[in-house]
Order: structure tokens, then sequence, then C-alpha cells
């Protein structure tokens, strides 16, 4: 099993975000930066998977600062020395999908090989619309919420298969609903030399196939992950293409339909899975010295985020059993708790209920949601340690 850190990643702790304005305060992103690089290098040193970032734009409460975590991503590159690094995720439908995949060729090729990409299709209005504006209706989700989704999801397959094609061959080009790729009758006055020394013109002169550059490093390109997954579909979709499933579902139940999913998904493309492979968990772990600590740390952490922030948008679908509207769930920390979002504790009692989860759901990766600054550096610095050293050893021989 892989462990990996998930970082939102917020930049201020409960008192300055609730101050206003958090997310602009530089003496905040220093601060952060600065924390990052210390957890980072001792996640390096003891055998984690890799960190990952998720991608926000005008974050600026503070919670989710991540504006480009491919930056985030070779800041982190450049201190560690074997650590992946990648996104979860990248939200394909208001990206230009070339720039992505030259981007993480870059961050593979600067990283040697320790890249992994991940893609989402978004569900924050305020920054996908804005920079998605050009496509169609996706500036617009209150209207026809139906075809916004359905939108994006044209867009996010679409974007998945130019960034495909970039990194798997030399050249090619793309016809599809949104997009085409070279656009036609481009002229390209240096025809002669491409001819000479590259391909994709005709000779009149005329591009007929691109090709992105760098290629990426590792071939035929880093691991792909896609956070977070809820319907069965959407897991079955990522299977088939080979891209590892993220979910942070917490009912057994639920969760155990998206583990077949990803088996269904990878035999309909000729692989085949045992349950749980190929597939990954996201949990909030929190480790401290006792129980009450743990606690305590909890409630000022990711409950502040989740209870907050996330609720609105429907994330409390993750908490619901089956069967079980998620509106009706208490928007607690102790929701989260006892439906197994947030697992708090001393180490005995972090170790015990992680070995309940993996009992059930044997999944390949297990994602730590780590809600960074919102705890103390010093009690995240005491999470990790108590982690490599008294819990995951129990799961993973690469933890040491």
């Amino acid at each position: 099993m892989e462990f990996g850190v998930f970082y939102l990643p917020s930049i201020g702790n409960k008192a300055e975000i609730m101050e206003g304005m958090a997310g602009r305060r530089t003496d905040l992103y220093q601060r952060m930066l600065r924390n990052l690089a210390l957890q980072a290098q001792y996640l390096d040193e003891h055998g984690y998977y890799g960190i990952a970032f998720t991608e926000h734009h005008f974050h600026i409460e503070g919670e989710e600062v991540s504006t480009n975590p491919i930056l985030l991503d070779l800041f982190i590159g450049l201190q560690t020395e074997k650590l992946r690094v990648g996104q979860l995720g990248l939200v394909l439908p208001s990206q230009n999908p070339l720039r992505v995949a030259e981007d993480v060729a870059i961050l593979d090729q600067m990283t040697q090989g320790r890249a992994f990409a991940g893609f989402a299709r978004g569900y924050q209005p305020r920054w996908v619309n804005t920079l998605g504006q050009h496509y169609d209706t996706l500036a617009d989700n209150a209207t026809n919420p139906a075809r916004y989704e359905e939108l994006k999801k044209e867009l996010y397959e679409e974007h998945f298969d130019i960034i495909m094609k970039a990194w798997t061959h030399p050249t090619f080009h793309h016809q599809g609903k949104h997009w085409q790729i070279p656009p036609p009758n481009t002229y390209w006055p240096a025809h002669k030399v491409t001819r000479a020394y590259g391909q994709g013109v005709d000779d009149k002169g005329i591009i007929t196939d691109i090709g992105t550059v760098p290629e990426p490093y590792q071939k035929p390109h880093p691991p792909l992950f896609q956070p977070f997954s809820f319907s069965e579909s959407s897991v079955r979709w990522a299977a088939k293409n080979n891209v590892v499933p993220i979910t942070i579902v917490c009912d057994a139940e639920i969760c155990l339909g998206q583990f077949r999913a990803c088996q269904a998904g990878a035999a309909a493309a000729g692989r085949t899975l045992a349950l749980g492979q190929g597939i990954g968990l996201a949990r909030e772990v929190i480790v401290a010295d006792t129980d009450e600590e743990a606690m305590a740390l909890g409630r000022e952490g990711g409950c502040f985020i989740w209870t907050k922030f996330f609720e609105p948008f429907g994330f409390n679908a993750a908490l619901a059993r089956l069967d079980e509207d998620h509106r009706t769930i208490p928007n607690t920390f102790e929701s989260m708790c006892d439906r197994g979002l947030t697992i708090c504790g001393s180490p005995d009692t972090v170790a015990r209920k992680i070995e309940q989860t993996l009992k059930r759901l044997p999944a390949e990766y297990f994602w730590l949601f780590t809600y960074n600054e919102l705890i103390p550096q010093q009690a995240v610095m005491r999470n990790f340690e108590l982690l490599t050293k008294k819990v995951l050893p129990h799961f993973s021989d690469r933890i040491a």
C-alpha cells in the first residue's frame, strides 16, 4: 500500500482566517512555504509515496491557496529526492490541455520522473466559470445546471484525450467537439526547416500535426489519478482509461460498489484488477500523543473548513450511508468522525481505525488529507512522526 499526503492547502490558522482576506497575506504564504518544505523533507526521508496539491483560484479567504499546483510541486520537488509530486487535481474543463501536457512534462523532466498527474472536473463556479468562460456555457451554472455539468464532462474527457495524444505521440492531430488541432489552413513560414528537422507540415507549408515538448520523463507518461469520484460511472471511466480513481466516500457498502466499478472499468480495457487494486481512499488523519489532544486538533483543523466551506457544495454526500439524504446529516465534527472521514486519536486508536477501514476497503493508495496551517507546525510534524513510527508501518513496508 502507498501512503501519500494531500494538501489543500490553507495558509492561515483559524483565527487568522477569521480576521479576513488571509489569502492575500504575504507573511502567511511565506510561512506556509517554509512549513511545507520541512514537512516534505520529512516525508521524503521516510518512504511516503508523494505530495499532492489541489487546484483552486481566487481563495482570498485563505482556505485553499493552491493557484498553481504544478509550481508548488516544483517547489517541493527541488527540495526532495525521492518523493513524488503531483496534483489532485488539475481541473481540466477550465484548462488549456496542451499547456497541461507541456507543464506536467516539464515537471516530470525537472524531477527526473517523480511527477504524477491528477485530473478533476471542478466544482467551484467562482473560478471555474471565470477561467473557463470561453467554453460555450461554462460561465453559467445557474440558468441550466444540467447543461453545465454535461459540458464539464465533455471538456474533461476531450481534454484528457488531447493530453494523452500529446504525451504518447511525437506529433498528432485532433478533431473533436471543442478542439481542432491544428486549426485548418494554418500556414507555417518555417515549413522547410520543419520538413528537414521535424514533421507535421505538408509540401505547401500547411500544418498537419503538432507535437508538444518536452516529452514526459516517464514513459509513456506519469501515473494518473482522478479525485474525487462519487459515481460508479466516473470510477469505471477512470479505470478504463488507466487512471486511479480516489474516493472520499465513507460508507463501506457504497464504497465497495465503487471498488467493483473500478474492476469492471479495468476489465473493459482488458486489465484484471484485484478488489482495491487501482483505486485510492482519502481520509483526514490526525495523530497526537493522546486521543484528547488529537480530537482538539481535529476540531480546529479540517472541521473548520469542511463544515463551513465544503458542505455548501454538497460534500457531505461523502458521509452519507446507503439510501440516506446527505442534506439530513448533521454538519458537525462528530459526524465527520463517526462516519469515518476524519480519523483522530493516539497511535493505537488511529491504527485500529485504519485497520477497520482497510479490512473492508483494501485500497492500493491511501491519501492523508492535511489542512497544514490550521494545525500548528509542531503538531503537524508530531503527527507525521507518530504516523511514521507507530501507525503506518502496520500497513506498508515502505514507511520507515
